[in-house]
């Protein structure tokens, strides 16, 4: 079985590359607070931020999940007002 066997995708449209690629840059300066339980990984297709989470549970898949939420509601906030 894999250490981390519960994983999901999350595509974010950002309109434009730049945009996607400004998020990118500010959301990977932090990193997993449980870097034992679960990995993130952040790309960019075009214009889309590609978010990846594997994790060892749902529970620890479901907590990264709402924390990164939270984090990219300020970034799109805050390009909307900046950018």
């Amino acid at each position: 079985m894999s250490e981390f066997p519960h994983s999901t995708v999350v595509t974010v449209p950002f309109g434009e590359p730049r945009l996607a690629r400004i998020a990118s840059e500010s959301l990977q300066v932090d990193r997993e607070l449980s870097g034992d339980k679960v990995v993130r990984t952040i790309s960019i297709d075009d214009a889309n931020l590609v978010v990846s989470f594997t994790a060892n549970s749902l529970r620890v898949l479901r907590v990264s999940i709402n924390g990164f939420m939270d984090s990219l509601i300020l970034v799109t906030r805050t390009l909307e007002a900046f950018a």
